[in-house]
């Protein structure tokens, strides 16, 4: 799966209810001013805005301000044309043919068209390039112009997918003449058609763009410029907004979340969310091989007292890993809900004493999130030992299966298929894979295999629904609640469309 270099990154990290916080109506109908510059601090810095090495939140949210993508999610977690005019399905979705919008060109004054989408198309799928989003285009046998405005991609399978893989990496569009003119450039100096280009960068201090004069969108972006700064610090970031040195934040905690939403000076935006934070437990190793303590673990955790302790209250429990921004998101009936006796009677059928290890990346908030479910799981009887593990190493474990229990965060993407297939399918259990858990269940992978392959929705969510009981059941994750992302504000700045994978669509932002 994508975006999972940052995955283990629980708290600080902008993990938030999936209620919205709505600035008010009266605010939202001011007129955008013109002019300005925007302040924004990241979580975390980054060394490339290369398309084949975008995944993480605090890339996208600095690419996307440069290069516009193919297709976007708009406010309802809908797959929207972006530089695509339009587009339809056919031979029953082994052949798509996307219209382009004209008359675009990029920031280096050449055109876009669809030449320059097949150069894209053909560069992330070049095995040479290593695109981080291979995986997930692999159903792309060919793609070719048509005309100047018309680019038809050829499958291997039919795919109800493609769009919304469009709508991340592998359809952000750069400029072919920039990009062969220079290929190492494209990393720190990419050339795109967005709302703002690039004018500086200074690794691990700031990043600065300024307004295109020529964007497509007519009389947009608002803002003059956009300054970009990581502070992996979330006390850094805090203390930035509070004393008014940056105008907005992101990966928030969550106790001052609770204080931004009191304070007049802020305010707080928050997507709905794609994902999950979520246990996830290795069924190949004991004792998790076993699924009776797997449920039985799930029985013993009180997950509405621990987020109310741990996490202020602010996020609804999960059941699925479809987060509640998303078309396929529903309630799933069966997921294990708190009852230690049921945990100790299954505990007393295995028969076994059970102990294990939950790994949880090196934070303190991690550390009190897992003395929490330690606390819990002793009361009917299982011991666990805590162990901080270093970031890197964290996310090598979970992809070598070389763990019992971890602690982990899933910001999930647009489609069901693309938060479960490689998570959950049987084909990558036995090899180092995004199939952490080692999950193998025939049932499982024919769903899996359906639901790419549907188009028709109604169809696609009665597989998905079925998917998740089959989760439910298994339990190979323990989903604790889902995963949204804050932005808190001043409360001048208007940020533009609440989108739920919690980055800013800049275009349209404005400062008062």
């Amino acid at each position: 799966m994508p975006d999972r270099r940052s995955v283990g990154r629980m708290l600080p990290a902008a993990i938030a209810a999936g209620l919205l916080t709505f600035v008010s109506p009266a605010l939202e109908a001011q007129t955008p001013k013109r002019g300005g510059t925007l302040t924004l601090a990241l979580e975390a810095d980054f060394p490339s805005l290369d398309p084949l090495r975008v995944t993480a939140l605090v890339e996208r949210q600095v690419g996307l301000a440069i290069i516009d993508p193919l297709f976007d999610i708009d406010e309802k977690g809908e797959v929207r044309p972006v530089l695509a005019e339009s587009y339809e399905a056919l031979d029953g979705g082994k052949t798509y043919r996307v219209k382009l919008r004209e008359g675009i060109k990029f920031h280096d004054g050449t055109p876009f068209d669809a030449d320059a989408v097949v150069f894209n198309i053909d560069r992330v799928r070049d095995p040479k390039n290593a695109c981080r989003c291979l995986a997930n285009i692999d159903s792309i046998a060919g793609v070719k112009a048509l005309d100047v405005r018309t680019v038809e991609f050829t499958l291997n399978r039919p795919d109800a997918v493609l769009p919304a893989i469009l709508s991340d990496a592998p359809g952000l569009i750069i400029s072919p003449t920039a990009a062969k003119a220079d290929p190492k450039a494209v990393a720190q100096r990419p050339v795109g058609t967005g709302p703002f280009i690039l004018k500086e960068w200074q690794q691990g201090h700031k990043i600065v763009v300024e307004r295109n004069p020529d964007y497509w969108r007519k009389d947009l972006p608002y803002l003059d410029r956009v300054v970009f700064l990581p502070l992996s610090n979330e006390e850094s970031r805090q203390s930035s907004l509070v004393s008014g040195s940056v105008d907005a934040i992101q990966s928030p905690s969550p106790r001052f979340v609770e204080q931004a939403r009191k304070n007049p000076k802020l305010k707080v935006q928050t997507g709905a969310g794609l994902g999950t934070v979520f246990l996830k437990m290795n069924t190949r190793n004991p004792p998790f091989d076993d699924v009776r303590v797997r449920r039985a673990a799930a029985f013993a955790v009180d997950r509405k007292l621990f987020v109310k302790a741990i996490y202020q209250d602010q996020y609804p429990v999960a059941d699925s890993l479809i987060g509640p921004g998303m078309w396929a998101h529903a309630p799933v009936k069966n997921f294990p809900d708190y009852d230690p006796a049921k945990a100790k009677a299954l505990l007393k059928e295995y028969g076994k004493p059970v102990s294990f290890a939950i790994g949880v990346s090196a934070s303190p908030h991690n550390t009190l999130a897992a003395q929490a479910l330690q606390e819990m799981w002793k009361e009917v009887g299982i011991e666990v030992e805590i162990k901080q593990i270093e970031q890197a190493r964290f996310i090598r474990d979970a992809i070598n299966h070389t763990f019992q229990m971890s602690l982990f965060r899933w910001a999930g993407r647009p489609d069901p298929d693309l938060n479960l297939y490689r998570a959950f399918h049987s084909k990558f259990a036995d090899q180092p894979s995004s199939n952490y858990t080692q999950f193998a269940n025939p049932k499982m992978d024919d769903l899996l295999e359906r639901g790419r392959s549907t188009l028709a929705r109604a169809e696609r969510q009665k597989i998905y629904d079925q998917a998740s009981a089959i989760l439910a059941e298994e339990v190979p994750y323990l989903f604790l609640f889902y995963a949204t992302f804050h932005t808190v504000l001043g409360s001048k700045v208007h940020a533009g469309p609440n989108i739920a994978d919690g980055v800013l669509r800049l275009h349209t932002a404005w400062v008062e």
